[in-house]
């Protein structure tokens, strides 16, 4: 920190009068009682004066001699001891010829002379080594004293005047240059100050190939108030003058319309400078424009010496008044040979300033579009009609928020007048405070259009304008962008409508093949987002006025109808229109047409003459089962189902799944038609000898095309054994499974195939072996999310229909000759049943594909009967049912409702994950 100290002058003789006392012994004759002073004189004045003045303690008087003081040097002023100086002694200083007085309030001695003694100061080691040396020196070049600097701190003993001054010498010899610096120090302490350098260097140092200084260059020697100082620092004189070229200007971030470059919002440019000679400090400055201007200094490395190349950081001062490309000249302090008629060179270079820019906030809940006032249908806009629109501000600048409302045809229900809205020209700014968000209202624009439709929304599209630096200043061409923002609705009210409905009738992709095309919608069913068209409420209107209608149903079984449309004046002179609701939501499940009433509620002013209402039937779509078993006996679904009164009784199982009572349009399970693929008539006692499909490898063709038919299939055993599974066919069985949503129950009692089959599915299981039938029944376990509907409920489908069953916690059993337990079923299955411990799994469902497992392949046989007689025949054949169909409890075991509950789930898991179509 450098200090100035001001000496005030003070009068000589002022000090003298007030400073003085003097015991005399001796005077003329004066009387002292009367005049308090003293009066000296030597005669030497003509015409004295007689009388001492009242005020003067001591008169002298003379013209021949003066007052002498005592007389001291510097030194010898400083041997009288501290405590005997007093307030106003006054001496002559021989080392300064000047007089002193000291000034207690100061502590210190002042001469009368406005000068001060030299300070004493010295450069302490710690300080030498931290001088910094500031500036370019190259041979030959005259220093400039304000680039050309050092910095030095010093530490000062005795307040007073200094005078620096540091030497530049080449060896012993002056090198045409060196700095000074002088002022006054007030008071003791550490003090901060600048030597200004002036000379030119007469003699340059070298670097080597690295551009590494081959020597540490010139001595530069410190005098302190004529007194050389033990510290030396070394500053380096380049041989030659630094040249260099701009070779690239880049940005670094972005800069803003009235937005400071200070500010941490905006960037910086980067200077690529080349064909570097030698080291140095690269000053780089730029021209104003648009009220910007940029600057940097950098001290070359020798890295960047040695590669004649570096960049530079030049940082900007000032705000953009308007947004456009800003031309600036870029000056650099390369050497320019003058002498050689050169010039300098400046280096042309655009600054990009951001044009305007926001963004649309479109779907923040918390910065929602709004608007105020109402729209009504044929009523003209006013200021109260208000859009409110946040936008968050990426890019300051001027522009216009611009909504627009265009045609849409004419006649009656088009919006047949463009309507436009304004935020008049806007001003965007950023705000710390909310995030850089801006809300902007628009009010319609003077003459603008009116809404012609209503009961229904208007959409407005948002817009962003800006004209660029025009916007500011209409001199600058107009450089028009655009940003475009969202949609937004607006409600318009009051547009009348009337009309009743009637004739109302269901559409449907299917139609029923058993029931002579009776329309239906399938359950478990997603209707797309915006409506199906292969589920429809046809409507018939009849229409008393035109408007826009809108109608919608009530929501059953997780359906709803809705639609909404256009009644033209045409359609007001015909007197009716049809129109169509599609179907929204997931159907759950299948239910009876009594119960699946749908009302239709619509927006007229005309009250129904009968209510609007239709019944509808969910109903599965027809599907096929492939029944995998032989010969001819029935130990699968598609095994022989003739009856008792056929001579035949042992068909337990086909007799329960090919009931129409149970799977059937009016069945328990309501689907248009269960098929068996190769029997033409499920319902007839016909059968299927399919085992070969997997037990013969020339069968594998055959097996596959099968598969591409089926929507289920069903595994089961051959004449009261298992039979061979090829592993092509158990291949092909994985894919259809895992890749193709297909559908499979797996009752398999060897356990080597069981084992292939969960390999192929990517699965590693362990197996032992477990005995079979009534002694030993597998006890079903509670209902999971995947096995629920293979449980069954109480009061639903097969449980409440019959004897009001459920599943979990009874017995299953499996029939001759062997049966099997999983002791690892792996993560991705739910167990069904287990073999005495739950660690023994008997039966099992995947929780997300379609495949359930029985580890017995003769789970399904058993007889028909019309006593119950049966029962007494479930050790080997579990599974028995009446003549009709109707399950029978085998002893202890409830293999018939599971085995109706294993089909339901199968035609429930097809009909949700296959496409919804009729293979």
């Amino acid at each position: 920190m450098h200090m100035n100290f001001e000496m005030k002058q003070y009068n000589v003789l002022y000090y003298v009068l007030l400073a003085v006392f003097f015991s005399v012994t001796t005077i003329n004759a004066q009387n002292l009682a009367d005049n308090r002073g003293m009066k000296l004189e030597d005669n030497s004045v003509s015409s004295p004066t007689s009388d001492m003045l009242p005020f003067s303690i001591l008169d002298l008087s003379s013209v021949e001699r003066g007052f002498l003081l005592p007389k001291l040097t510097t030194e010898e002023r400083r041997n009288i001891p501290k405590a005997d100086l007093q307030q106003g002694l006054m001496i002559y200083n021989t080392t300064i010829d000047c007089m002193e007085f000291y000034n207690a309030t100061r502590d210190r001695w002042l001469n009368l002379c406005g000068e001060i003694e030299p300070a004493t100061f010295v450069i302490q080691n710690s300080q030498c080594s931290k001088i910094k040396i500031e500036g370019n020196y190259f041979e030959g070049v005259f220093l400039k004293e304000r680039a050309n600097v050092i910095f030095l701190e010093v530490s000062v003993s005795t307040p007073g005047t200094y005078k620096v001054e540091a030497t530049a010498l080449n060896g012993s010899d002056a090198n045409g240059y060196a700095f000074e610096g002088s002022g006054i120090f007030p008071e003791a302490g550490n003090y901060h100050i600048v030597l200004r350098g002036s000379g030119t260097p007469i003699k340059g140092y070298t670097r080597d190939g690295n551009g590494v200084p081959t020597s540490q260059g010139d001595i530069i020697k410190f005098i302190l108030n004529g007194k050389e100082a033990n510290c030396v620092v070394y500053n380096f004189v380049e041989k030659e003058s630094l040249k260099y070229k701009i070779s690239r200007i880049d940005s670094v971030g972005k800069f803003y319309t009235r937005v400071d470059l200070t500010n941490a919002r905006s960037g910086n440019l980067e200077a690529t400078i080349k064909d570097i000679t030698m080291g140095g400090i690269v000053e780089i400055t730029t021209s104003d424009n648009n009220g910007i201007r940029f600057s940097g200094t950098h001290r070359l490395t020798n890295a960047e010496i040695a590669a004649r190349t570096a960049k530079v950081v030049l940082r900007g001062e000032g705000a953009p008044v308007v947004p456009r490309n800003t031309p600036l000249d870029f000056f650099t302090n390369s050497h320019v040979q003058v002498e050689l008629g050169h010039s300098a060179e400046s280096f042309p270079h655009s600054v990009k300033i951001e044009p305007l820019y926001a963004n649309f906030l479109c779907n923040d809940p918390n910065n929602r579009i709004s608007h105020t006032g109402e729209f009504e249908y044929n009523t003209v806009l006013t200021d109260a009609n208000k859009i409110h629109v946040p936008l968050k501000v990426v890019a300051p600048g001027r522009g216009e928020l611009i909504g627009t409302i265009e045609v849409t045809g004419t006649g009656y229900g088009h919006q047949t007048e463009k309507i436009e809205f304004t935020s008049g020209q806007t001003d965007f700014v950023f705000n710390n405070l909310r995030d850089d968000i801006q809300n902007v209202v628009l009010t319609p624009k003077r003459g603008t259009g009116k809404p012609t439709v209503g009961n229904r929304g208007l959409t407005v599209k948002l817009k962003l304008v800006s004209k660029g630096a025009h916007e500011y200043d209409s001199s600058y061409p107009i450089e028009e962008s655009i940003v475009n923002g969202c949609d937004y609705d607006i409600p318009v009210f009051g547009a009348p409508v009337n009309y009743e409905m009637r004739n109302v009738r269901l559409f449907s992709m299917h139609r029923s093949v058993s029931q002579g095309g009776t329309p239906f919608i399938t359950p478990r069913t997603k209707m797309p987002d915006n409506g199906s068209e292969q589920f429809m409420l046809l409507v018939t209107l009849v229409p008393q006025a035109p408007g826009e209608y809108e109608i919608r149903t009530n929501t059953f079984n997780g359906v709803y109808f809705y639609g909404q449309g256009i009644i033209e004046d045409s359609d007001v002179a015909r007197g009716t229109k049809e129109i169509s609701l599609k179907a929204y939501g997931r159907s759950e499940r299948d239910l009876p047409k009594s119960i699946s009433l749908y009302t239709l509620t619509g927006n007229s002013e005309v009250v129904q003459s009968t209510p609007a209402r239709i019944n509808v039937d969910y109903v599965y779509r027809a599907m096929k089962m492939y029944s995998i078993g032989g010969s001819s006996e029935s130990w699968h679904p598609g095994g022989t189902n003739r009856s008792p009164s056929q001579g035949w009784s042992f068909a337990g199982g086909p007799r329960l799944v090919r009931s129409l009572e149970n799977f059937g349009w009016n069945g328990v399970v309501r689907i248009d038609k269960l098929d068996i693929i190769g029997i033409s008539n499920p319902q007839s006692g016909d059968y299927v000898n399919t085992s070969a499909d997997m037990s013969n490898t020339g069968y594998a063709a055959t097996f596959k095309a099968k598969l591409d038919q089926a929507d289920m299939v069903f595994i089961g055993g051959h004449n009261k054994n298992n039979f061979a599974k090829q592993n092509q066919q158990l291949t092909d069985l994985a894919n259809y499974v895992k890749n193709k949503n297909g559908v499979l129950m797996y009752g398999e009692g060897n356990k080597t195939y069981m084992e292939s089959f969960f390999q192929k599915l990517g699965y590693t299981i362990a197996t032992q072996t477990y005995g079979y039938g009534k002694t030993n029944p597998s006890t079903m376990v509670s209902s999971g999310y995947a096995n629920q509907m293979i449980l069954g409920s109480r009061t639903s489908h097969f449980g409440g229909a019959y004897g009001n069953i459920a599943l979990h916690g009874r017995n299953i059993s499996g029939g001759y000759p062997t049966s099997f337990s999983i002791t690892n079923l792996p993560y991705d299955f739910e167990q069904i049943a287990y073999n005495g411990n739950t660690n023994l799994s008997f039966s099992y469902v995947h929780k997300t594909l379609g495949f359930v497992g029985v580890n017995n392949a003769l789970f399904m046989g058993g007889y028909v009967t019309t006593d119950g007689s049966g029962q007494t025949k479930a050790y080997d054949y579990p599974m028995n049912s009446t003549v009709t169909g109707q399950p029978l409890v085998g002893d202890e075991t409830y293999n018939s409702w599971f085995l109706l509950n294993l089909v339901h789930w199968a035609i429930d898991y097809a009909q949700e994950h296959q496409p919804n179509v009729v293979r």
